[in-house]
């Protein structure tokens, strides 16, 4: 727990504030608020969460964000922790699609209305489908971009494979025709254990070879969903899981064991 202690007396005042005072005036009116500025104080505050927690972040394929209009990401999903690399990461103003859950909690609800974050209700398909065609329209005014966890749950077990993406979550930008940009990470499952065994936490984050409009515009949403999904499998199978393994194998604070399955 000392883990945590600690990581809230280094951040904790910041967070409180920003969510009382900051997130609370954007809220009432977001407009007045560029979304660029408020996603550039998102991505300060996620960072020194990053460090406050002792997270190594570990990013690839930088390279393969698109330079040009926006795009919509999709990544596989182990941890609640997982948002954050990905809003250090990327530069460009970006929001994402969120779990109805996360609103039952008043400060980070205020925090997400700030961020523009959108609230899917999983045993709802009506209201998921209407956030569906809000990201849509958004992503057709090319402002900014999206990301979604499309496996739609967490899957705790680091050595489970990547679950079946959701091929509805693909629709959002076939319709608005943007770029798909796939992305891997691994290691978020360390970093909010409650009981922490290690000091420093390896994280990894690897951008994809993106998949263009022209690429995916003959393909459905079944195969586009499925095509993605072993592009991210692979990352993870033979680049960061090994990577991983060999971080936490070389740490010298504690035996580490580690089965791997490759």
């Amino acid at each position: 727990m000392f883990h945590y202690s600690r990581a809230v007396l280094r951040v904790g005042p910041r967070l409180l504030g920003a969510c009382l005072f900051t997130f609370r005036k954007w809220v009432k009116n977001l407009a007045k608020v560029p979304f660029a500025i408020r996603n550039a104080k998102f991505r300060k505050l996620s960072k020194q969460i990053s460090d406050a927690l002792h997270v190594d972040l570990n990013v690839f394929g930088l390279e393969n964000i698109p330079s040009e209009g926006n795009f919509f990401l999709v990544a596989n999903h182990m941890s609640a922790f997982d948002p954050v690399p990905f809003l250090v990461a990327i530069e460009k103003p970006t929001t994402f699609v969120g779990k109805m859950e996360l609103e039952k909690v008043p400060l980070l609800k205020t925090a997400l209305k700030a961020l523009d974050v959108k609230s899917m209700n999983r045993d709802d398909l009506r209201q998921s489908l209407k956030v569906m065609l809000e990201v849509e329209a958004d992503l057709k005014k090319q402002e900014r971009n999206w990301m979604i966890f499309p496996e739609g749950t967490r899957i705790r077990d680091q050595m489970l494979p990547v679950a079946a993406f959701h091929h509805g979550t693909f629709r959002p930008a076939q319709k608005a025709k943007v770029t798909i940009l796939p992305a891997a990470t691994y290691g978020t499952f360390r970093v909010l254990k409650m009981h922490p065994q290690f000091k420093r936490y390896p994280v990894s984050v690897s951008f994809l070879k993106p998949i263009t409009p022209e690429e995916y515009e003959h393909l459905n949403t079944s195969d586009l969903a499925e095509l993605t999904r072993n592009m991210v499998q692979k990352e993870i199978t033979y680049h960061l899981r090994p990577l991983d393994h060999k971080i936490m194998s070389e740490n010298k604070e504690k035996a580490y064991k580690f089965n791997a399955i490759l």
